[in-house]
């Protein structure tokens, strides 16, 4: 329509759909709000946790994109070739969409194989498919050592791996296997979310230090720790 704008979202996670659904709920049906996203599920990120020890199931913590449509938001799949922030250009599958406005919400791009060995031997429980797998792994496991591993700085969701953690021991705990499984953290941080202040960060390393058998802050280089001793 003659005015109307068009608002492009670049991303399906938890960020560009929040949104992309309240420009959606706030703006005239004269603007057009378009979601980009490569993926046709999205997965709710904060329960891959849950779903690691076996307290979620993929059904009940995915849901298809395309059900965004039923709200008003139009969908475009495919991947982000290029953006344009001068012209406000963006290339998408061999097509371009120009906008008035480009929210950017894409998230962070993970990469476990710049660790040599890391892929291979670990379970990467910020996807789908690596907290489903550790979770099989978790199911069979009778005794041994459980490392949650933080890779480098800056990561993504600062809580997780200290969630992750405590969920790993009360799970060993709840199967009575608290005296043959031991979980270890590792990670570069001085201590836990330091992002949310020094008492914050003291009371999760209470926590932590409570909860799981060794905790290792300021961890100089991953490549140190052997997954196998």
């Amino acid at each position: 329509m003659i005015g109307g704008k068009t608002v492009l979202v670049l991303g399906g996670g938890i960020g560009g759909i929040v949104a992309a659904s309240l420009l959606r709920k706030r703006l005239s049906r004269d603007h057009s709000v378009v979601l980009v996203e490569r993926e046709s599920q999205h997965v709710f990120s904060p329960s891959l946790l849950w779903l690691m020890i076996g307290a979620r199931r993929e059904e009940q913590i995915s849901r298809p994109i395309a059900a965004l449509a039923k709200s008003g938001i139009e969908l475009v799949q495919g991947e982000i070739d290029e953006i344009d922030p001068l012209t406000r250009r963006v290339h998408v599958g061999g097509q371009n969409i120009l906008a008035d406005y480009i929210v950017v919400a894409l998230g962070a791009e993970l990469t476990p194989e710049t660790i040599p060995g890391l892929a291979e031997a670990g379970h990467n429980f910020y996807t789908l498919a690596g907290a489903q797998s550790f979770d099989h792994a978790r199911a069979e496991l009778r005794g041994g050592r459980v490392v949650v591993l933080v890779g480098g700085i800056p990561f993504k969701c600062p809580a997780a791996p200290y969630e992750a953690a405590m969920l790993l021991a009360a799970d060993a705990r709840k199967r009575g296997m608290q005296e043959a499984v031991t979980v270890d953290l590792y990670t570069p941080e001085p201590g836990p979310m330091p992002v949310a202040g020094p008492k914050v960060s003291a009371q999760v390393r209470q926590l932590v230090e409570s909860r799981v058998c060794a905790f290792t802050p300021s961890m100089s280089s991953p490549r140190s720790i052997r997954l196998d001793a």
